[in-house]
């Protein structure tokens, strides 16, 4: 018999099918039930049971409701989640992994296998495509079935049809095809006897084929499931971003608006105390480490006219916000920063902007000023005020010293004047050290992020800075480095120590750094031949300086960076090429990533590893490198993250037979010609 069934694949059918670019692995999504409660990106919690991103448990008549044409998703119509919620971002999913720490939650953004939110739009309105053709084969299976059963004598609907109220015969269904499909059709006349058990084992085949677990209906249910979920989680991210942005602007224009028709008198009296505090203390230099700092930072926010506006209006909102962000209680944190000082860099652009020149130097290029961003401007004109702050106080920097341990010291000039030190022959005096062969081989990210800790907690001279850079000698005569920058050391501007507020400024702003110079020093000092692998790690500051010396063309042609890693930075400014592998690490309780007012790219080649701890009980702030390392310990299961992680092997030689590290600690100061500031603080005691 022939029975007529769903029509034919259409045309747009098939070039969705042709052009779908299944980048993320199913495999990727994490079981919604092994997620920790209240460990979802932005504060959004899953649990047992959940599906990510907090959207609705999917099943039955929802799914039905999502593959149908009148859903205005799949349909044609409009629905927030229907498109990218940046042009370039790929969509974060969820990672969990065998060991990972209570309470914490891992997104993972970016990387080969990211999707946009338009990606998982055809991806589901093809997963339910694929439904109905599975649903059109087991039709056609069912008619087969009939038909063995019936013996090709034809099928009835009923075998005692009712009689309808106006007296005609009502089967029940409108055609063969339904009575089939639904079990309701029986034969016209016995089956015969003849081929008996052929008979029986083609019925016993197409009914596995038609009902039951791993059956074509099976499958087309778990297809629109899936396609439910996929659906959703697109849908319910892009509501939860957009929606909680828009509430905190919405408070934070309420609260500025107060505040101005308050009139800004407490930016008057801040003024007044911070004047009287400089007379008093001698600008400082009578004060203890740290409050000298404070008061340097101070006086160049409320004694510059370009600020006037921001420091009346805005003062008291950035204080109140750095209290609460502080807590780092709620996982909103870091976006919550990013939304208000973008919001605030907008505000001051165009004034700082006719301040600028129109080139500026970026790096080891001149650059349009009009190229960069509303928050570089901004914080190019602040680098550039703390420059001449810093001047003041401790000098006109001379140049930048790079001192291995054990080793021959080498100076060249401050950044801004030699961007990364380039323009300066430098010896390869760390190459002529002995090789131990016994330094550490960190294996894995958080191994990296806490020998970056030890390291930094071994060196107690806090008037310079420090970095470290690990040889591997392989067994097959090559070489390859890693390349370790800790953060902030000094919350001052100038001083001898350039891991200082000074070089944060600058980094932001892409204007050249004294660090930047000293670690691209330390590489060349170290001997690293153009060919040479060079991984590259940086916390905080760190972050910035090992993103901007990756992303500088220049830097490029005397050396082969392969990898970055970067923990709690804000690297959204760096341009990285395409032949560096980075991985970013951001906690989303963590302010410090967002002080760019902008988020970090997510590429084929750049992963952004967002952390939520703001659940798991962690003590401190959750910026401190040790919280970093514990988050991430033993993360794995994600294909550019292993990949990365490999990667990291080849270079460390972690695990790898014959490999020999050596480690090289470089000490780092700022030189300057002694001021008289700095004569009077050492006069009051002061040591750094």
């Amino acid at each position: 018999m022939t029975v007529n069934t769903t029509s034919g694949v259409s045309a747009a059918d098939q070039y969705a099918l042709k052009s779908l670019n299944l980048r993320t692995p199913l495999a990727s999504y994490a079981d919604p039930s092994s997620v920790p409660v209240g460990s979802g990106p932005l504060g959004q919690g899953t649990g047992a049971g959940s599906v990510p991103f907090g959207a609705t448990a999917s099943g039955g008549d929802q799914d039905d409701m999502v593959c149908r044409s009148g859903d205005p998703v799949l349909g044609g119509g409009t629905s927030p989640g229907s498109g990218p919620y940046t042009t370039d971002a790929a969509l974060p999913y969820p990672l969990t992994w065998s060991g990972m720490p209570a309470g914490t939650g891992v997104v993972v953004s970016g990387g080969t296998y990211g999707v946009n939110t338009n990606d998982l739009t055809s991806f589901a309105t093809t997963l339910c495509t694929a439904a109905d053709w599975l649903e059109d084969a087991r039709d056609l299976a069912l008619a087969c079935l009939t038909d063995l059963r019936c013996d090709g004598f034809g099928v009835m609907m009923y075998s005692q049809p009712n009689i309808g109220a106006n007296g005609s015969w009502n089967f029940g269904f409108n055609s063969a095809h339904e009575a089939i499909t639904s079990g309701g059709a029986q034969c016209y006349s016995p089956v015969s006897d003849s081929c008996a058990t052929e008979r029986a084992n083609a019925i016993a085949a197409l009914q596995s084929l038609t009902s039951g677990a791993g059956s074509l209906d099976d499958a087309a249910d778990s297809l629109r499931t899936l396609a439910t979920a996929v659906t959703l989680s697109a849908a319910t991210y892009t509501d939860t971003e957009s929606g909680m942005k828009g509430r905190w602007l919405l408070m934070l224009q309420t609260a500025r608006l107060g505040i101005k028709f308050g009139g800004g008198s407490h930016a008057v009296i801040a003024a007044g105390i911070v004047g009287a505090l400089a007379v008093l203390s001698a600008d400082g230099a009578a004060l203890p480490d740290g409050m000298d700092d404070a008061l340097q930072g101070l006086e160049m926010l409320l004694g510059d006219p370009m600020l006037d506006d921001w420091v009346n209006t805005d003062l008291m909102i950035l204080l109140a916000l750095a209290i609460w962000a502080k807590q780092a209680k709620t996982g909103l944190e870091a976006a919550s920063i990013e939304t208000y000082i973008g919001q605030v860099a907008e505000e001051l652009d165009p004034a700082i902007s006719a301040m600028l020149p129109d080139q500026v130097p970026v790096g080891s290029r001149m650059v349009d000023t009009a190229s960069l961003t509303p928050m570089q401007r901004v914080v190019y004109y602040l680098a550039v005020r703390a420059e001449q702050s810093g001047a003041y106080r401790y000098g006109e920097p001379t140049g930048v010293t790079v001192t291995p341990h054990g080793g021959q010291s080498v100076t060249v000039p401050p950044g801004v004047r030699d961007p990364f030190g380039l323009g300066t022959a430098v010896p390869a005096v760390a190459a002529a050290l002995p090789q131990s062969g016994t330094g550490p081989q960190p294996g894995t990210v958080a191994e990296v992020i806490r020998y970056s800790d030890d390291m930094k907690g071994r060196d107690e001279d806090t008037s310079s800075g420090v970095v470290s850079i690990l040889r591997t000698d392989h067994a097959d005569g090559t070489t390859s480095w890693l390349v370790v920058v800790p953060g902030t050391t000094d919350w001052g501007s100038g001083n001898t120590n350039p891991q200082d507020l000074l070089t944060n400024l600058q980094a932001v702003s892409g204007r050249p750094t004294d660090m930047e110079t000293a670690v691209v020093t330390a590489m060349r000092e170290a001997g690293i031949a153009p060919g040479d692998k060079v991984g590259l790690y940086g916390h905080s500051q760190g972050a910035i300086t090992a993103s901007n010396i990756a992303a500088d063309s220049a830097v490029a042609e005397q050396f082969n960076i392969t990898n970055l890693l970067t923990a709690g930075g804000p690297t959204a400014g760096a341009n990285l090429p395409e032949s560096v592998n980075a991985l970013h690490l951001e906690n989303t309780g963590d302010a410090v990533p967002a002080l760019d007012a902008a988020p970090t790219p997510r590429t084929p080649t750049r992963t952004v590893v967002t952390i939520d701890t703001h659940a798991a009980g962690v003590d401190g702030y959750p910026h401190a490198p040790q919280i970093y390392a514990d988050a991430v310990d033993g993360m794995h299961g994600n294909p550019q993250i292993d990949q990365w992680t490999e990667e990291l092997g080849g270079i460390t030689g972690a695990g790898e037979d014959g490999a020999k590290t050596t480690e090289i600690i470089f000490d780092i100061t700022r030189d300057s010609p002694e001021t008289t500031w700095e004569q009077v603080a050492q006069g009051a005691g002061k040591q750094g």
